[in-house]
């Protein structure tokens, strides 16, 4: 009680209440907006993961010629698995690759949807493939099943 009754008895002038008023509105305003243009630095394997997606991409083709590469747009790993979503100008899809030898692999890049049944079917384990799908489309389970 006794700091609040101190609190009480200091004179702001009116420049500090103006200050602090602005200063208020300036980390309201602008602070969202300088968290949002922050690159965020990934991990060194969620960049092997999306290097070696973005070179399976990166191949001539009309899509290339009209949209440029395609770009790895989310990354979920448990090694030795990897998922990762991605766009190419209209278009987008999902990957999963898997890590052999040291290196990540694209075994497949798709833009339709397979379920959980047919991401199994690319060699994930069940409990690592829900758990990728989990990260990667949190929305996965109202999809429609394979």
């Amino acid at each position: 009680m006794k700091a609040f009754t101190g609190l009480n008895k200091l004179h702001f002038q009116p420049w500090i209440a103006t200050f602090l008023a602005t200063l208020i509105a300036w980390s309201i305003l602008v602070t969202p907006v300088f968290a949002q243009t922050q690159p965020t630095i990934a991990s060194p394997v969620v960049q092997a993961v999306q290097q070696a997606l973005q070179k399976d991409m990166d191949y001539p083709s009309k899509a290339r010629l009209q949209f440029g590469v395609g770009q790895v747009t989310k990354v979920a790993v448990l090694p030795p698995y990897a998922m990762a979503t991605w766009t190419w100008g209209p278009t987008g899809g999902w990957a999963i690759l898997i890590e052999r030898n040291r290196k990540w692999q694209v075994v497949t890049r798709r833009d339709d949807w397979i379920g959980l049944r047919g991401v199994i079917k690319f060699g994930v384990p069940e409990s690592v493939a829900i758990q990728l799908l989990d990260q990667i489309i949190p929305d996965w389970k109202t999809l429609p099943s394979e």
